[in-house]
């Protein structure tokens, strides 16, 4: 008993553990905030700059360098080879042109990040420093530039232990340099799986020359961007995760002493400086979250902000452009020259923009306003969203079958699916978190034999060693095995609100034998079950995470994270992810497509089964209330719906207004116009709360969550 409690004590542990940091991950990213667009005037493309630019940096005589193709972990990017551009900023064309690379460099392996110049005041000689990631690692690259051909000279490849993480560079020699890492780690699983998980400030700023090489400074969340003061005497640090900028004092041994930080209220990646102004440029990530969702349809904003006067009490921090990803995905860096602003990307492409002038005070009060504004907006539109979601204000008319109730079914019937041969299996009992129930005792399993002239249902005997006094039976799915015939019933089980499987051997005519109990981390939240194997199936998870508090969050603003999860005994994974709460599933009766109902988003998800068990999306069918369980008409392919009109009611229960039923029907699914028509509706004073419609030789089963049963002819 100590044992099953110290365990019990870790598991809630570490379930806290994880939820805390999931929502501290998602506070850090900004993954909840939208933008405002704030474009600027003629902001044209620059061409040949397909495959992101992530960083620019630009000499005095209006040369801007950059650098393109980055391969970054866990980011979109395209297979090509990585490149250099120069453009002309006095060149009113903007073209950029491929600096020409040196035979003897490894070009195929090439992966620049950050880059940084320096211009020998002795010579004029000018020196490009890249950091690069061939194979991932991390070393930087040393060129110098003839500018009569547009050609780089490689003069050497510099490598070190504490370079084991770079990001961005800014050269203070013709060969030393700051560095960055935005990594505690190099060794990839350490990197991009428990540092992005623990989000803590391990990471550091490195000084580099021949003689010397030392960290300078540390304690940064996810230091990128880093830069130097027109005068050279200060080093400014951008730290992503935590949403400012650092500023630190050089000392005469190249150590770094922090003078104070500057929030910027984004995740900003690359630092320009106006080498006459000394105004800091940012090109920045307004929501991070969405750069490794990757929706094409809600891509990653764009960011631009510019701080002057960073070293006063009072540093100007202003948004200069902004834009949701329609435009330009992914900024990363912005730099001016002359009244002209370049904006890079890290995967997307490049931007060149006429900066506007702006009283800067009258600025600040209108974001201000707009911020508290939009806040308001949000939590009122998100609020307004539930309501639309749960369809609130729904009242359906009353359209009935001739139906029958069905006897001994009086503490709900989740769900119900019929065998080829007319025997319904009917699953009763379930105690849902937030719904109401009309009994204490347990779940319990039902047979009714449709063949018979007067079918009334029969509780089947549970043998085996199954806690039937915690059963709490939810979804339910049964798979003949064509070698024997032999049934195998699949249970969605919530014993103290847990998840688990159960699968039982179907035996004689009343008895179930239960054959083994089924759990693993990602079958958390499992609603509903399709077998398609004695011991394999799909099932739906209807939350995200196992943590209400969570989940409930998620609700509230929207996200899609649920997911349905593909489990053998040789392998359990993610097969399909983006619902908002994904409910019934079920199969077609070719065994190639599967269907998903996303009960908040009003639809039908159509997936087809490939190699490996993997689900592809096909299509979507919208339904216009809030279906449950999923059955299929074996004969016709027909998809019958048990809904849920009006969820509020369901949720707030209340007898004297109850929750309507209504069964919807989906005819050739996989057409171009699937028809869409409702086949039952009621009031709630027949039946309340239906979850399951199962049809059978002329006949329809309808299923509640918590109310009774009906037998009723189909017409």
């Amino acid at each position: 008993m100590g044992k099953l409690v110290c365990t019990s004590i870790v598991v809630a542990a570490l379930a806290a553990l994880f939820g805390e940091r999931v929502v501290n991950l998602r506070k850090r990213t900004l993954a909840t905030r939208e933008l405002v667009q704030n474009h600027l005037p003629n902001c044209v493309e620059l061409k040949n700059l397909d495959y992101g630019s992530e960083d620019i940096t630009i000499l005095g005589n209006g040369l801007a360098f950059i650098s393109t193709g980055l391969k970054y972990p866990g980011l979109p990017s395209q297979d090509v080879t990585a490149k250099l551009f120069v453009v002309d900023m006095k060149d009113s064309r903007k073209k950029p042109v491929e600096l020409r690379m040196p035979r003897n460099f490894d070009l195929e392996s090439f992966n620049p990040h950050g880059i940084s110049l320096f211009t020998d005041p002795h010579d004029d000689a000018v020196y490009l420093f890249v950091v690069n990631h061939p194979q991932q690692k991390s070393q930087v690259e040393l060129f110098k530039f003839a500018e009569e051909d547009f050609s780089l000279l490689h003069l050497k490849t510099i490598t070190h232990e504490l370079l084991h993480s770079m990001n961005d560079i800014v050269a203070v020699g013709a060969d030393a340099f700051y560095a960055t890492n935005d990594h505690y780690f190099s060794h990839s699983l350490l990197k991009f799986l428990v540092e992005t998980f623990l989000v803590q400030p391990w990471s550091n700023v490195v000084y580099y020359s021949p003689e010397e090489v030392k960290v300078v400074s540390e304690g940064y969340y996810f230091p990128n961007g880093i830069n130097l003061s027109p005068d050279k005497k200060h080093v400014y640090v951008v730290d992503l995760l935590d949403h400012n900028v650092h500023v630190l004092e050089r000392k005469e041994d190249n150590g770094l002493v922090s003078v104070k930080s500057v929030p910027v209220g984004s995740l900003c990646d690359n630092v320009e400086v106006d080498p006459e102004t000394g105004d800091l440029w940012l090109g920045c990530h307004p929501n991070a979250w969405k750069a490794f969702v990757r929706d094409p349809n809600d891509p990653p904003g764009s960011e631009v902000i510019r701080i002057q006067n960073i070293h006063s009490d009072e540093p100007a921090v202003t948004q200069v452009y902004a834009d949701d990803g329609q435009v330009i995905s992914g900024s990363s860096v912005a730099t001016t020259y002359e009244g002209k602003l370049l904006i890079g990307t890290v995967f997307h492409k490049a931007l060149c923009c006429d900066l506007k002038l702006r009283n800067m005070a009258a600025m600040k009060k209108v974001l201000v306003a707009a911020a508290v504004a939009a806040l308001a907006a949000f939590i009122g539109h998100r609020f307004l969203k539930l309501k639309a979601l749960s369809l609130a204000s729904r009242e359906v008319p009353v359209k009935h079958l001739n139906c029958q109730y069905l006897k001994n079914i009086d503490c709900g019937a989740e769900d119900i699916t019929i065998l080829r041969d007319g025997l319904a299996f009917i699953s009763t009992g379930l105690k849902y978190p937030g719904l109401h129930s009309f009994c204490d005792a347990p779940g319990k399993i039902y047979i009714l034999d449709l063949l018979h002239p007067r079918p009334n249902p029969v509780e089947l005997q549970i043998k085996g060693d199954l806690d039937l006094s915690t059963f709490n039976p939810h979804g339910i799915s049964v798979y003949t095995d064509e070698a024997d015939d032999s049934v195998y019933l699949f249970v969605v089980n919530h014993p103290h609100y847990k998840s688990q499987v159960e699968i039982f051997h179907f035996v004689q005519d009343d008895t179930l034998v239960h054959l083994k109990t089924i759990t693993h981390p990602l079958l958390h939240s499992v609603n509903d079950i399709v077998a398609i194997g004695a011991e394999s199936f799909y099932a739906t998870n209807d939350r995200a995470y196992p943590i209400e508090a969570i989940n409930s969050l998620g609700i509230f603003l929207g996200f899609t994270w649920c997911e349905v999860v593909y489990y053998s005994p040789a392998e359990v994974r993610v097969a399909a992810d983006g619902f908002m709460s994904s409910n019934g599933i079920n199969i077609s009766p070719d065994k190639r497509y599967i269907y998903v109902a996303d009960i908040l988003d009003h639809e039908i998800d159509v997936f087809e089964r490939q190699e490996g068990e993997r689900l592809a999306y096909v299509k979507s069918v919208a339904v216009g209330s809030l279906c449950d369980n999923i059955e299929v008409d074996q004969r016709t392919g027909d998809v019958w719906l048990g809904c849920h009109p009006n969820a509020m009611k369901l949720f707030k229960y209340n007898p004297e207004d109850p929750p309507g039923s209504e069964v919807i029907l989906i005819k050739n699914i996989h057409s171009e116009q699937p028809v869409v028509s409702q086949e039952y509706t009621d009031n709630g004073h027949e039946i309340m709360g239906s979850s399951v419609a199962a049809p059978y030789e002329g006949k329809l089963l309808i299923g509640t969550v918590f109310h009774r049963a009906l037998r009723c002819d189909l017409r």
